[in-house]
């Protein structure tokens, strides 16, 4: 009788822990394709400022200030 009534639990036990693991391998490819946007994101922004300043025929020094 008692292994009739663990028999459930057991059972959500491993749906649980399957439901952890499947959550914790969406949120690892959440916060890589994050940081990967991030990146992007840094990236567009540099080729902008590198377009803009070509664009208007002017240089950035090494402190970012127009030369």
């Amino acid at each position: 009788m008692l292994k009739t009534l663990l028999s459930p639990d057991a059972k959500l036990q491993r749906e649980n822990t399957r439901l952890r693991a499947e959550n914790a391998r969406f949120l690892e490819a959440v916060t890589r394709r994050n940081a990967e946007n991030i990146r992007l994101r840094e990236e567009n922004r540099q080729l902008r400022l590198q377009n803009n300043a070509l664009r208007l025929g002017r240089r950035r020094d090494g402190a970012g200030r127009f030369a």
